[in-house]
């Protein structure tokens, strides 16, 4: 109850508000106070209309879900994403009604961006406000200290809302003094004890929520549980069939953008190669081969940002070997321009797991379970994993590899 009243005033409320502010500012921005007060009624009725489905689309995307504010990365894409939509819907309502009098055209893009950058900001600020406040509190149940590393990883992140009241186990579960409304995290093992889930049946009335282990990790940290992996979770949560829309729509996105991002790369090549070539003899561009889909190799192409492209298995921060042009080139992500003739050649798609080197791949295919199955989709230029972390060692592509299975999974 608690938590649906703080959405709604906090939240839902004040979009409202915002949406009916943007309009008023677009208006202005767009018109100069030109418009008379009849035209500016006529825009006032036709968004209404508008702003309902938008809030549709705010619903669907989280925006109303606490939750979702307490990530940077979860705000600023969904309310990305949800804009977007609305723009088309925008388009769709205002362009395809022949009796209606009233078109927007750029007004439309004026408005979608204030309106942006206006419920950014106010977010921003109730992320301000609910940091630290409104936790959700939650017990640890486990037979064999199972939970530890889960108990690790909320600790490490308060800021997500999670606040741990105790350990459980068999011997304190019957005396133990459930918080109403809290949670417990319950360990795969349990379904194997009748008694003890007749205990938590009997926590039903208090409103305690239960939760998985693996679940609740892959909720908080967006990421798979590895440690727990085995070939049923594949089967229930991979979908191995072809999705061929899916695939037409992602491919078209992929030509697209390389035959955009070649224009860029032609035109920024002499500059770009001559100044990798003043700092260090060798070609400009070279290629490299990955493993991609389905285990296939293909070349990747790059500008070279190191005075060799052997010796180390993995680049590692600051290497030694990146030279300074080459530097630059990573930290700007030019060096992957060349990259567009793998867009459009097929091989290479925008997003996806990042393909690794061959020889790599060998080696972790031995080391760590399942890591083949990150093979299951096409490899992006960038993806889930490279937005959370830099893997230069083989525990941090095991982490790596946590990411791309989750990006697989959804």
């Amino acid at each position: 109850m608690q938590r649906s009243f703080i959405r709604f005033w906090l939240i839902f409320v004040p979009y409202v508000a915002i949406l009916y502010l943007g309009l008023w500012l677009s208006i202005i921005l767009r018109y100069d106070h030109s418009l008379e007060s009849q035209a500016i009624m006529a825009h006032v009725k036709a968004f209404s209309l508008v702003y309902l489905l938008w809030l549709v689309v705010f619903f669907i995307h989280g925006l109303f879900e606490i939750q979702t504010l307490r990530r940077y990365t979860s705000l600023i894409f969904n309310l990305m994403s949800a804009m977007l939509v609305n723009g088309l819907i925008a388009v769709i309502y205002f362009y395809f009604q022949p009796n209606l009098i009233l078109t927007p055209r750029r007004f439309l893009f004026i408005l979608v961006g204030v309106n942006f950058v206006l419920l950014l900001l106010w977010n921003l600020l109730v992320k301000y406000a609910i940091k630290n406040r409104f936790s959700e509190y939650v017990y640890l149940f486990s037979f064999n200290n199972e939970l530890a590393e889960l108990e690790k990883e909320i600790n490490a992140r308060q800021f997500l809302g999670y606040k741990i009241l105790g350990h459980l186990n068999e011997q304190t579960l019957n005396n133990a003094e459930i918080v109403r409304n809290s949670g417990i995290i319950l360990p795969a093992a349990v379904s194997s004890r009748p008694e003890v889930i007749s205990r938590f049946y009997m926590l039903r009335t208090l409103g305690v929520s239960f939760y998985n282990h693996k679940d609740f990790y892959e909720q908080m940290l967006r990421r798979v549980y590895l440690s727990g992996l085995d070939e049923i979770w594949f089967l229930e949560n991979i979908n191995y069939k072809e999705k061929r829309l899916y695939n037409i729509v992602k491919r078209f996105i992929d030509i697209l953008a390389g035959l955009i991002t070649l224009v860029v790369f032609a035109i920024t090549y002499p500059i770009v190669a001559a100044l990798i070539k003043l700092e260090s003899p060798g070609p400009a561009l070279f290629s490299q081969e990955r493993v991609g889909k389905n285990g296939k190799i293909f070349k990747i192409y790059k500008y070279r940002t190191m005075n060799t492209v052997s010796g180390k298995t993995w680049t590692e921060v600051n290497d030694p070997r990146i030279t300074k042009v080459g530097n630059i080139l990573r930290k700007t992500r030019i060096d992957e321009l060349a990259q567009c003739i793998n867009l459009i050649l097929g091989n290479l798609s925008l997003v996806g797991p990042r393909p690794e080197q061959v020889h790599i791949v060998e080696r972790l295919r031995k080391e760590i379970p399942f890591y083949d199955e990150r093979h299951l989709v096409k490899p992006g230029i960038t993806g889930w994993a490279q937005l959370n972390i830099y893997a230069g060692s083989l525990e941090e592509t095991k982490l790596k590899l946590q990411y791309d299975l989750y990006y697989i999974k959804y």
